[in-house]
């Protein structure tokens, strides 16, 4: 998978593991609501807060709202945060979850073959890769987080900087 390391310093409801491999990933394409292919480098240019979560999950449902919050308050010319779930196309578990929670920020799509869990090295859900505008990979968090408090809010930020900063 990513060179990682953990970053210890957060608090653990905003803590994440740095990669430290900073080259491109390719993980493919998800299906949106009319069951058209989008790749995901079609997020490219900005920072892609990728989420991987099942309607069954009672942790994903729990951080949905906050993730929604969070996708709220960030810039969108910078920033983009897609929740992909691991369903068929058309009326599935999770489009009547994301109707019941009301969800009117993150972008919504759907993996069916379920390719994308294993390709971010995800043990369970929900997990939240955090993508680069140049499509590397930086943040990997397995867990539910609440996404739109003040401490994650800052880690996010902080790591935003460091995205804008690449290393020399």
């Amino acid at each position: 998978m990513f060179g990682l390391q953990a970053i210890r310093s957060d608090p653990p409801d905003a803590r994440m593991i740095e990669i430290l491999n900073r080259d491109p990933i390719q993980l493919g394409a998800v299906v949106d609501g009319q069951g058209r292919n989008v790749s995901l480098d079609s997020f490219r240019g900005k920072i892609l807060i990728l989420n991987l979560w099942a309607p069954w999950c009672v942790p994903c449902l729990k951080e949905m709202p906050s993730l929604d919050r969070l996708a709220a308050s960030l810039p969108s010319d910078q920033f983009v945060v897609v929740a992909v779930s691991q369903d068929p196309p058309g009326d599935s578990p999770s489009q009547e979850m994301l109707g019941r929670l009301g969800l009117k920020h993150v972008a919504t799509y759907l993996d069916p073959a379920g390719t994308l869990h294993g390709r971010i090295g995800a043990r369970g859900f929900p997990a939240t890769l955090i993508i680069g505008p140049d499509g590397a990979a930086f943040a990997f968090r397995e867990g539910a987080a609440d996404w739109d408090s003040p401490a994650m809010k800052a880690r996010i930020a902080a790591l935003a900087e460091r995205i804008a900063r690449p290393a020399s």
